[in-house]
């Protein structure tokens, strides 16, 4: 399983924007191939957004990063964000 951990540094002013324009892309990316959960959360101290994404392998994630609404996504966002994303890919196993 891979593990995505993808903070998007918003200006307050663009939060509500940014997230309704990631409501198409959590939702096709939710019926996306190997897609096992995706989600979007706020950061009670920073306001940041935060992606939390996990993935049944690399390959899902890359073919993922590759969809028409991926690219429009981050095409859209550019400039609503105050300096670069932070991202964290783990690639680890379920604990039952």
């Amino acid at each position: 399983m891979i593990i995505v951990n993808a903070k998007l540094p918003v200006k307050k002013e663009k939060n509500d924007e940014v997230i309704k324009q990631a409501e198409a892309l959590i939702n096709a990316s939710r019926t996306h191939e190997g897609n096992i959960s995706y989600n979007l959360y706020r950061d009670v101290l920073d306001d940041s957004l935060v992606f939390v994404e996990k993935w049944e392998s690399s390959e899902a994630l890359d073919a993922h990063m590759k969809t028409p609404e991926f690219v429009e996504f981050s095409e859209n966002i550019e400039d609503f964000l105050t300096g670069e994303m932070e991202i964290a890919i783990i690639a680890g196993d379920e604990i039952n």
